[in-house]
């Protein structure tokens, strides 16, 4: 691992008693699994989110645009828990051991609130570095190294081996932090604070004039759901969602695409906040926008992103989460 050099920081604090076996076995895992799909249509995993992550909501939106009616999608996911797990889905998510401090992470994450007290070894999955030491060597990922402000050097060679990279914090969401840089100039001119950052190889992920990602949901040792983000930006996240169906060409079927508007509360946001969501994520929580178009991609490439998906999956359930190492906000 490169080293953080003189970099500061942050220092969590582990009060009350945590299970052995919690650390030592692993758990259920319901995740949100993104990727992007390069020129040649090859998939590689852009980031691991756990908890409850968005996807199945946002799915069932471009099911009823689609199809003109909701999916079962919701039905899908508390079978599968009653099935797998031998509870609702509810009870699933809140037997979690780390859920209870996942929730204030995030919101410290997003620079909201106070880093929590109380916390979790499963808290490192949140590391992106992390995420890469853990997912790369059974999915593809872009090429990914730990951004070192004592190290340009380093950086410098990452660079001309990759032609254009991508900057990204190492924790966070909502693209804060992420640029896209094709000049290696600007890595000595970077100015980053204590943020710690990413380099990672650029992927192309990009169809009518759109940056794109697939959202694919996993849970159980099962594939739930998957949809697409459309975005102008360089970042696809919260973009426009697109319906996926397979077929070719690879493409959308309208590339000029007029949109439908919601706003609802996500099922996401009442299970996981209930009536206490936080003001400044409404715009996450209860608004989205559907194309009027479907995203037709090879059943090849879908049976990937599935195949890899469910590896996923299994490998976090099958994690010792006291062997995953510390994150970049601890000491």
């Amino acid at each position: 691992m490169v080293p953080l050099g003189a970099s500061p920081c942050y220092i969590i604090i582990y009060s009350g008693s945590l299970s052995c076996e919690l650390l030592r076995s692993g758990m259920d895992m319901y995740l949100g699994i993104d990727f992007l799909i390069n020129p040649e249509l090859k998939p590689f995993v852009s980031e691991v989110n756990v908890g409850l992550p968005g996807g199945a909501q946002e799915y069932d939106l471009t099911h009823l645009v689609h199809y003109g009616r909701p999916s079962d999608i919701f039905r899908k996911i508390e079978e599968i828990s009653q099935r797998v797990y031998n509870r609702p889905f509810h009870a699933y998510l809140h037997s979690l051991p780390f859920i209870e401090s996942l929730k204030p992470f995030k919101i410290w994450m997003d620079g909201k609130g106070s880093l929590p007290k109380i916390s979790h070894p499963g808290l490192r999955l949140e590391d992106k570095w992390n995420q890469y030491l853990l997912i790369s060597p059974i999915a593809p990922m872009p090429e990914t190294m730990i951004f070192d402000p004592f190290d340009l050097d380093g950086a410098g060679e990452f660079f001309k081996r990759k032609g254009k990279v991508v900057l990204k914090r190492r924790l966070g969401r909502g693209g804060r932090g992420f640029r896209i840089i094709t000049d290696p100039r600007t890595l000595w001119n970077l100015d980053i604070g204590p943020t710690h950052c990413l380099l990672q190889e650029y992927i192309e992920s990009q169809v009518s004039g759109h940056t794109f990602s697939i959202r694919s949901i996993a849970f159980g040792g099962e594939f739930v759901c998957m949809y697409a983000n459309l975005s102008p930006r360089p970042f696809s996240n919260h973009g426009t969602l697109a319906f996926i169906s397979p077929g070719y060409p690879f493409g959308l079927r309208e590339k000029a695409f007029e949109t439908q508007a919601f706003n609802q509360k996500s099922w996401e946001a009442e299970i996981w906040f209930g009536d206490h969501e936080p003001q400044y994520l409404r715009h996450n929580l209860y608004e989205d926008e559907v194309a009027k178009t479907v995203f037709d991609i090879p059943e090849e490439t879908l049976q990937m992103i599935k195949e890899l998906s469910v590896r996923i999956e299994r490998s976090y359930e099958n994690l010792n989460l006291s062997s995953i190492p510390k994150a970049c906000f601890e000491k």
